[in-house]
């Protein structure tokens, strides 16, 4: 496996409400202007699956890969000869939280896809986190 991108990012808004947005996957469209939609199949839990696209992309299916401990989400996207893990977490401190955003590849295609989609991914997984933060600490 191989982390193609990293976003970080402070905010004055707690973890548990940075959880409460990535879990509510519909919702991913109000404040990550790099996606179209995302669609669950069934209710949100461990192993739920769905379809999302991003803006310009194509359909592609996810799983939800993680839920927690703390305020941690992730979901896997399978892509042509590798899977895409995008791990949102958030770490509530003293007077602010850290929040990142981090894209992983795993599979026998994750270099050459890695150099492909890396630029890319960074910069909507900082675009998306950026609105994110702005959204929480306006409400």
């Amino acid at each position: 496996m191989i982390e193609i991108a990293r976003v970080t990012r402070t905010s004055t808004a707690p973890g548990s409400r940075f959880f409460e947005r990535w879990c509510d996957l519909p919702s991913h469209p109000e404040w990550a202007p790099s996606m179209e939609y995302f669609v669950l199949d069934g209710p949100f839990a461990l192993g739920a699956t769905g379809r999302s696209r991003a803006v310009g992309g194509i359909e592609t299916r996810f799983t939800v890969t993680r839920i927690g401990p703390g305020w941690a989400y992730a979901d896997t996207t399978d892509l042509d000869g590798a899977s895409l893990t995008v791990l949102h977490e958030a770490v509530d401190g003293e007077h602010d939280t850290v929040v990142t955003l981090t894209g992983l590849l795993d599979g026998p295609a994750q270099a050459g896809l890695g150099a492909r989609l890396a630029p890319g991914l960074r910069l909507a997984l900082d675009h998306d986190l950026a609105s994110l933060v702005r959204l929480l600490e306006s409400e």
